[in-house]
């Protein structure tokens, strides 16, 4: 994986290149300005919200959640403030978040920087995205830097999300990349994307092995979009249990599509299969070892506009994780979440109140007498204010 990792970072480097040379080989030497003119663009939001769990869990903490997960608390969510350069060819982003879901959201830096410290602090915490992206035609663009990944149909950022509350497939699926990838727009309804990166959730790698990301975008008719997306590698080490001696290998499709039906109604579809294939020879007690094992789901979205100032959304999902390789442990779940959302200020304030019920197959939930229980319901809401803004220099 080694080798081929490195020969597929060359190939990308070589053919950014060659694109650039071939570009800058038919321009024309017409006057242009001496200096172009840059602009810089800020937005960013801030969300909090209220949940009351009907199981009211002993441990104040609701089960199976990502982000929200303080029950009968006022509860601040994220703080987001995103720079975006941009100037001719290229775009460079500093994406910074702060606050309790910046933290759950990046965990993996903690770990990958921490050398056995309890008490380590970096700056490195607080990047959410920091790249630069330069486009050598109109339809090659080379990416550079940490990223959102390309995997799923939610995103961490509250105001882009219809539902409040994050899907199962949402919270064990990769959150973010270190690395480098090629995008190519053959068409308005065709386009590739390709990328080696460290790993899943990581600003540095865990270990030696390099992992590849890949993703097929169809536009088959207008307003619907199919997303074919892919990454695999040897994971060892890392934050799941994937492993802890090389030679394992990680893979993970995911579809995503969206179809906006009217300018009302919106339909999407998220599906995911996992495998893990350990490279270990036999148990290692004390070690993340485990047998081969896979995970995986779906979840279909509805959502529907109402009125230009209030709209619903309808999230139903199965996620299944029988033998705990991701985050939650062991876990067979089915949720429904309604979440409405009321726009205020132009849309830059939401309000979205939202109830969600989850089921398992076994024994999950905790309640206030510590017992474990099948099902969790919680309902609430949250407030999202969002703001951007732009000049040129």
């Amino acid at each position: 994986m080694k080798k081929t990792a490195l020969l597929l970072i060359a190939a990308l480097f070589s053919g950014a290149f060659a694109a650039n040379a071939q570009s800058d080989s038919t321009a024309t030497a017409t006057p242009t300005a001496a200096t172009e003119a840059g602009s810089l663009s800020i937005s960013g939001y801030v969300d909090a919200y209220y949940l009351y769990n009907t199981n009211n869990p002993a441990s104040g903490v609701n089960q199976g959640r990502i982000f929200d997960l303080l029950h009968n608390n006022f509860s601040l969510g994220l703080v987001q403030t995103a720079l975006t350069y941009t100037k001719g060819k290229l775009k460079v982003v500093a994406d910074l978040t702060y606050g309790p879901n910046a933290d759950l959201g990046n965990f993996g830096n903690y770990r990958s920087l921490n050398t056995n410290r309890e008490d380590i602090t970096s700056t490195s915490f607080a990047i959410k995205q920091a790249y630069g992206t330069y486009n050598f035609t109109d339809k090659l663009a080379l990416t550079v830097g940490q990223y959102g990944t390309h995997i799923g149909y939610e995103l961490i950022d509250a105001p882009l999300n219809y539902n409040y509350s994050l899907s199962y497939l949402f919270g064990n699926g990769p959150f973010y990349h270190t690395g480098a990838k090629l995008d190519y727009v053959a068409s308005d309804k065709f386009s590739l994307m390709f990328g080696v990166v460290n790993g899943w959730d990581a600003l540095q790698d865990f270990n030696k092995g390099k992992t590849l990301t890949a993703q097929v975008h169809l536009v088959p008719v207008e307003g619907f979009h199919v997303y074919a997306n892919w990454i695999g590698g040897d994971e060892y080490n890392g934050n799941s249990a994937f492993g802890n001696d090389r030679g394992s290998y990680t893979s993970l499709f995911d579809l995503t599509t969206a179809f906006q039906v009217t300018d009302a109604f919106k339909i999407g579809v998220n599906a995911a299969y996992g495998s893990f294939k350990t490279g270990a020879a036999q148990e290692v007690p004390g070690t993340r070892w485990m047998n081969d094992a896979n995970w995986g789901g779906a979840a279909l979205y509805l959502n529907y506009t109402v009125s230009d100032k209030f709209g619903l959304g309808l999230r139903a999902e199965h996620f299944n994780d029988k033998e705990g390789v991701r985050y939650f442990d062991k876990i067979q779940a089915t949720e429904f979440t309604l979440t409405g959302n009321i726009k205020l200020a132009d849309g830059n304030f939401n309000i979205k109140p939202e109830i969600r019920f989850d089921t398992t197959k076994d024994p999950f939930f905790t309640s206030g007498e510590s017992k474990l229980k099948k099902n969790q319901t919680t309902l609430g809401a949250a407030v999202v204010y969002s703001f951007n803004g732009s000049f040129n220099k």
